[in-house]
């Protein structure tokens, strides 16, 4: 947020506000004004996609949307066979039961449907937990430190693939993921291990949901006892199209309140609390035992 007449020098970097005014976090181009206009804005990005200088295979935008519609009509569709499945199995008891159609009732019907139904679907949310954890080891693998621009690496092109397959999980009930019927609960502490994460023992996850949860899980390391509310863990980062991944740590007895962010390679020490719309930036560290409240600089 910035104030009312300012001028920011080319190439300079800011964020936040403090005492009425962005935070400066990198002056810009030491270059005149002219120079620094004249020089390229093609990221890796556009190197990549537009002018194809990627060492790899790039595919195209509509093969993009491709990839994506097939994965969300999957989705759908194994939804939509939860209910067919449990009436064909309802329908076959009530068969082998030796009644006639002309001795069903309501009664009769919803009492062999509807626990049918019930572990047909958690059966179906089961498998789409294992179809998740699969597609993230099949596309990603283990995720490590390094810089991965579009340009040098097939990494951003891959997550946006195991991001499309995601839709397995993604408003599956009700508009609804299927992990925020599981948060603050162990089963979405095993979910996360699952996909790599390393969390610690008595760790309470997203009681209240997060948008996202943390996006990198294998190189998130959380300590015992530690609470994470709707808080963002992110370990990518992603300045001027130089994407890069570090490991986040947050240690023992850590609570990250609502709307707390984690950025890439910051490091949260034991027993520190981050306050509501708390930042720590890429590269910080949290004093342990302290409370840190807006933006760490």
């Amino acid at each position: 947020m910035t104030r009312k007449g300012m001028v920011l020098p080319a190439g300079s970097k800011w964020v936040g506000s403090c005492d009425g005014g962005p935070v400066n976090l990198d002056p810009g181009y030491k270059s005149t004004s002219a120079e620094a206009a004249s020089e390229s804005t093609i990221k890796p990005f556009g190197r990549a996609h537009n002018m194809g200088l990627a060492p790899y295979h790039v595919v195209p935008g509509w093969g993009h949307g491709l990839i994506w519609a097939v994965f969300q009509n999957s989705a759908v569709s194994f939804r939509a066979i939860t209910l067919t499945m449990s009436l064909a199995l309802a329908t076959a008891m009530l068969r082998a039961s030796g009644r006639t159609s002309g001795e069903y009732s309501l009664v009769l019907v919803s009492a062999k449907l509807v626990p049918v139904f019930v572990v047909v679907q958690n059966l179906a949310t089961l498998l789409f937990l294992v179809v998740d954890v699969a597609c993230k080891w099949i596309i990603m693998g283990r995720r490590y430190q390094g810089r991965f621009n579009w340009d040098e690496s097939d990494y951003c092109q891959r997550w946006q693939i195991y991001l499309a397959s995601s839709a397995f999980i993604r408003s599956a009930y009700a508009g609804r993921g299927i992990l925020d019927y599981l948060r603050g609960s162990a089963y979405l502490v095993w979910y996360f291990r699952l996909l790599g994460a390393k969390i610690g023992r008595d760790v309470c996850l997203y009681p209240k949901g997060a948008d996202p949860m943390m996006t990198e899980p294998d190189l998130v390391r959380i300590g015992d006892e530690a609470c994470i509310d709707n808080a963002s863990i992110i370990a990518h980062i992603n300045t001027q199209g130089q994407f890069s991944l570090n490991t986040v740590v947050v240690g023992q007895r850590v609570t990250l309140r609502s709307f707390s962010r984690v950025l890439s390679g910051a490091v949260v020490m034991e027993g520190a609390t981050l306050l509501e719309h708390t930042l720590i930036l890429s590269g910080d560290v949290v004093d342990a035992y302290t409370t840190c409240q807006a933006m760490r600089f």
